[in-house]
């Protein structure tokens, strides 16, 4: 998940802290928490994700965040794909996100499910999201499931890899 959209709410959020006055003591505490997190990633002028985080928790001295009840909806060629995660971590800087606690990606009604994903920057400046553990992808009338993939951020299209396996015919009438 790209949060580079968000580094701005974050940088004007710390901007906004006044420095100590002369003969004022004051701690300085790296951290910063926040609820109730919106966040839109732009591009080029175009949004290509936006999304929100129950809860952020921002090291101003590394730009490492952690986020709890993450949702994102990313812009694709052929419409939204819809990834939800129950925590997730990463660096601001580096661009490098992780999602944990089982990663749920909607594009219609096609669902894709895995433990754990990874989202960085692509060749292209998008945001690429891949993963390297089980996958399993349902849509209807069919199941495939693999042991690693990637979500092509302009087309929101998922590729598995490992040895994938393709069950068809479920929930087909006779």
């Amino acid at each position: 998940m790209g949060l580079r959209g968000a580094t701005c709410l974050i940088l004007i959020l710390a901007a906004g802290c006044r420095p100590a006055r002369p003969g004022e003591s004051r701690r300085v505490i790296p951290e910063l928490t926040m609820d109730g997190v919106q966040f839109r990633v732009d591009r080029g002028g175009l949004t290509t994700a936006s999304g929100e985080a129950e809860r952020l928790t921002y090291r101003r001295d590394t730009t490492d965040v952690a986020a709890v009840n993450l949702a994102m909806d990313l812009v694709t060629a052929t419409g939204p794909v819809r990834v939800t995660a129950p925590a997730g971590s990463g660096n601001l800087a580096s661009r490098h996100f992780r999602a944990t606690g089982g990663l749920r990606a909607t594009r219609g009604s096609d669902v894709a499910e895995t433990p754990s994903a990874t989202a960085s920057p692509g060749p292209d400046g998008r945001t690429a999201i891949h993963g390297d553990q089980s996958v399993q992808v349902e849509g209807p009338g069919y199941r495939l499931d693999g042991t690693g993939f990637d979500i092509d951020p302009a087309t929101g299209d998922i590729a598995i890899h490992g040895r994938p396996r393709l069950v068809t015919g479920l929930g087909a009438r006779p």
